[in-house]
């Protein structure tokens, strides 16, 4: 039965019924008398069901502080009038504010980005402070039970508003990295989550055959976490971390310390659109080290001439290094 062919007079009838079931003062008389009313026509049924959800769905969410802020104008019409005269627009406003309410907590996510060689520093509702490393994107989303924001790729630092009552969590392919006040760093790269903390505790827990989110690690300063994203079972354990090199980005720099120059050419070319290539084999396996400046290849090229006789060549989209002659 469709609520088109559910009348006024109807509505009406429902809702006086129900306001006198709720008062509680009944007789068995009258609950005879409503008994008879709801088998007499399918749409008194419906419109006392539909008055009857309203009620339940008032109830539930009545200590709902962002449904209730939404609704002032409804409460107002409901000690005015009688119950059902309001039915209409309670409705139709409760469904709007409710679905906002469900919106805004569950499926609104503010997202923050950044193009290849940028970096980005946002300051978050709650206090916190998100920092995006090259080519990276999180997405936010503040309920009052938790902070989510959702590493999709890339790298960010986090320093984290202390708020026991709203735990941090950083969700990064089906892992969660959590905190309530602290400060750590996590990358997704090819894959594999790192996760260094700088101040406080973290957690990170991961996803086990059956679905369930169980620990991972716990971690202090100084800390980390390597794991492949896919299975996390597949991870480093807890190990010190160079803090100097974890944060180096956020100054604009890049740390090597006996890092493979394949690996270290990789990394570079994370900043920058001017892509370093190394052709064939035969520097792969050199070892660099070295602090480095973003957007300074001249500097990358001099070391890559001293350290390895490397030859390069250069154009305004790449440069190409070969091993010596």
């Amino acid at each position: 039965m469709n609520a088109e062919v559910v009348d006024e007079a109807i509505r009406m009838a429902a809702a006086d019924w129900l306001a006198r079931c709720d008062s509680g003062a009944m007789s068995a008389a009258e609950q005879r008398e409503l008994d008879h009313w709801l088998e007499a026509d399918a749409r008194h049924r419906l419109a006392f069901a539909q008055c009857r959800q309203l009620g339940l769905m008032t109830n539930l969410l009545r200590d709902d502080p962002e449904l209730n802020a939404d609704l002032p104008p409804v409460r107002k019409v409901v000690r005015r009038g009688s119950y059902w005269r309001w039915f209409g627009a309670a409705a139709a406003m409760l469904m709007i504010a409710l679905a906002t309410v469900l919106v805004r907590q569950h499926y609104a996510i503010d997202y923050y980005q950044t193009n290849i060689g940028a970096q980005r520093v946002v300051h978050l509702d709650d206090g916190s402070t998100l920092m995006l490393n090259t080519d990276s994107r999180v997405g936010v989303r503040y309920s009052r039970d938790q902070r989510d924001l959702y590493l999709e790729r890339g790298e960010a630092f986090f320093m984290v508003a202390k708020n026991r009552q709203r735990p941090f969590v950083v969700h990064v392919r089906g892992s969660e990295v959590r905190a309530v006040g602290t400060a750590f760093n996590v990358a997704l790269r090819a894959g594999d989550v790192r996760v260094a903390v700088t101040q406080g505790i973290v957690e990170v827990k991961a996803e086990d055959a059956a679905g369930d989110h169980r620990q991972l690690a716990r971690m202090l300063p100084g800390q980390g976490i390597d794991f492949a994203a896919a299975n996390p079972q597949q991870n480093s354990g807890i190990a010190p971390v160079n803090l100097e090199r974890v944060t180096a980005w956020q100054t604009s720099r890049i740390y090597f310390d006996n890092d493979r120059l394949e690996d270290a050419i990789a990394e570079y070319n994370r900043y920058t659109t001017r892509k370093v290539v190394l052709v064939g084999d035969a520097l792969a396996d050199e070892r660099i080290s070295g602090v480095f400046n973003i957007g300074d290849p001249e500097a990358l090229v001099f070391a890559l001439k001293q350290g390895f006789d490397a030859r390069v060549t250069e154009n305004d989209q790449r440069i190409l290094v070969l091993g010596p002659r």
